[in-house]
Parts: C-alpha cells; sequence; structure tokens
C-alpha cells in the first residue's frame, strides 16, 4: 500500500518538529528532510494549508496555527 504525498510530508514534518523544537520550518529544509518525497511546489502547498506562514520570500517558514 502507498502512502499519499500529502500524508508522507506531513508525518515528516512532525518528525523534525520533534527532534529538531528549536529549528524553523521551511520549505527547503522539509524537502531535504523527506529525502525527495515532494517537490519544493508540493511541500509549500501542504505547508500552507496546515501551518501558518511567518515571514515573506526566503526568509519565510511555518508555524502550528
Amino acid at each position: 500500500m502507498k502512502e499519499k504525498a500529502d500524508t508522507a510530508i506531513l508525518r515528516c514534518v512532525n518528525e523534525f518538529r520533534v527532534l529538531f523544537p528549536d529549528r524553523k520550518i521551511t520549505t527547503n529544509t522539509i524537502v531535504d528532510w523527506c529525502g525527495g518525497v515532494g517537490s519544493g511546489k508540493t511541500v509549500r502547498r501542504i505547508l500552507v494549508r496546515n501551518y501558518e506562514k511567518k515571514g515573506r520570500g526566503k526568509a519565510s517558514y511555518y508555524q502550528r496555527r
């Protein structure tokens, strides 16, 4: 059974948050952490839907709502 990309990326984000609570969640960080599960565009779309975006451009990051 295959896992959907959305579910896999959110699982990776949760793992990242547990292991590195002080680091900011950014699109590039999660793309690297997931090991190519999704493209930057896919990761960004999922993060925008499930987290609150802070900042603009390269300095943007995501926090829990």
